[in-house]
């Protein structure tokens, strides 16, 4: 979570994440119905952030909302998830097209994001892995130039669903350190502008994360 991230932000945040986490291990298992006022007294907050975060949660599939009828757990649906990153993949491929040749700027910041995410892995950094990890894909889609893009990434919640690809990674035993070696594949195509290589190393970090969505044998 950034420094300077506002109070009200990280409040939302702090609620959110304890919310999905009570969700995936079973702590509010589906159909469980979430009331705001009773999270609030919980939490010690008002309801602003708990709708906040409950509003969050919706757009995520993770619990349904419902007009005077309030919100309850949906659980996480591995097949939506899945489709959402394809859709997401589909959406950063287009924009490395688009932002090919990359700007030096635009490098360092990538750089910067590899480097946390690398530190984040040997410490079992989740959080921090995961934040390093959308601003590296976020400032991919922005660099685009298409806002369309970068509505429709934003819109899709990857900070929940991001969350919910690394316990499932984990619950399979799989760890993070590939993905690092991925994204230095990445980073490496993208600064000597090689289009084609930078796509591949693209695909094959999504096909590491969609292998958590796949069915046990």
């Amino acid at each position: 979570m950034s420094e300077g991230a506002p109070k009200g932000k990280c409040t939302r945040r702090r609620i959110r994440d304890a919310l999905v986490a009570r969700i995936l291990d079973g702590t509010y298992p589906a159909g469980t119905r979430l009331k705001e006022l009773t999270l609030a007294r919980e939490f010690g907050v008002s309801q602003a952030p708990i709708r906040e975060a409950l509003r969050e949660l919706e757009g995520s599939g993770l619990i349904t909302c419902e007009r005077y009828r309030g919100s309850r757990v949906r659980g996480a649906d591995f097949a939506e998830m899945r489709e959402s990153y394809e859709l997401r993949a589909m959406i950063e491929e287009r924009a490395i097209r688009l932002a090919i040749p990359c700007r030096p700027a635009l490098l360092e910041r990538l750089a910067a994001c590899l480097h946390e995410m690398t530190v984040a892995v040997p410490a079992d950094n989740r959080e921090r892995y995961i934040e390093a990890a959308l601003r590296f894909h976020r400032e991919l889609v922005a660099a685009s130039g298409n806002r369309t893009f970068l509505t429709v990434w934003d819109s899709l919640h990857f900070d929940v669903r991001g969350r919910i690809v690394l316990r499932a990674i984990a619950d399979r035993g799989r760890g993070l350190k590939p993905l690092i070696e991925l994204h230095r594949k990445l980073l490496a195509a993208l600064r000597g502008a090689r289009t084609a290589a930078a796509e591949t190393a693209l695909r094959s970090v999504f096909t590491y994360i969609g292998a958590a969505f796949e069915p046990d044998l």
